[in-house]
């Protein structure tokens, strides 16, 4: 076993890397100070070794007697360590009256939630049913039926967070009559939520706040036991002090088809 020695050079340059780096660095030199490892002595220098990490990150070192000298770290090469990606979904609520989801397409909507990357589109639709899988069996969407669509829109939402997947991180919740949401919104709201600590994340335009409204997937459990036509309302402002407004200048986060 080595003694492990990094020059002040050695220590400044390991300072730079990001975090999954050092611990790669960390972990090649803990292997090198034990014997387990062994780098490439450089030609024409028969005191001096280059070893370089899984990632890219080459360091430059030499050992004397029973310690090892790390003199240089570069991590110019390496190759960034993925950040962890965000299962996400969204339920849109599309159930109401016959005339509701009879004269609504969700198709649109739908496109809107795919290509911003959501991972599982939730739509609960009610007594026209077979109109909304005609329009949608071309589509990666899931189709919850709920036949007491008449009952409260609550009732929609709990049969659509039934269905999400484990390990989705947050979800997006919708009604179906705004077909104006576009992906760039569902992007904002995605990136708002990666760069923030809110549990929900609103958009809003003209200081009035829209939808679709994001929520982490801890508050699952207080939307579930939402009751009547709130839906997620009651959630939204028992967590108002967790919330980020994200002011977007699209009115489709407020405009809606009336069917009814």
């Amino acid at each position: 076993m080595s003694r492990l020695l990094l020059t002040p050079q050695a220590l400044a340059e390991f300072a730079t890397l990001p975090p999954a780096e050092q611990i790669f660095v960390r972990h090649e030199l803990g292997q090198l100070a034990s014997g387990r490892a062994s780098g490439i002595r450089l030609w024409g220098q028969d005191e001096l070794y280059t070893l370089e990490t899984f990632s890219g990150t080459r360091f430059l070192y030499r050992v004397i007697g029973d310690e090892l000298q790390v003199l240089g770290i570069d991590g110019s090469a390496a190759v960034p360590a993925p950040s962890p990606r965000l299962h996400l979904a969204a339920v849109v609520l599309a159930a109401g009256h016959d005339g509701y989801s009879d004269t609504l397409s969700l198709s649109g909507l739908a496109d809107s939630f795919l290509g911003a990357g959501i991972d599982d589109i939730i739509m609960v639709v009610g007594g026209r049913a077979d109109s909304a899988r005609r329009e949608l069996k071309h589509k990666d969407v899931t189709l919850v039926v709920n036949p007491e669509y008449d009952d409260c829109i609550s009732r929609s939402l709990r049969y659509g967070l039934r269905m999400l997947s484990p390990g989705t991180r947050a979800v997006m919740l919708s009604p179906g009559n705004r077909p104006f949401i576009t992906a760039d919104i569902v992007t904002r709201l995605i990136r708002a939520f990666k760069t923030h600590t809110s549990t929900v994340v609103v958009p809003s335009h003209a200081q009035m706040r829209g939808h679709p409204v994001l929520f982490d997937t801890r508050l699952v459990p207080e939307l579930m036991r939402a009751h009547g036509s709130c839906g997620g309302r009651a959630v939204l402002a028992h967590h108002g002090n967790e919330l980020t407004q994200i002011d977007i200048d699209d009115a489709g986060v407020l405009e809606r088809v009336w069917t009814n």
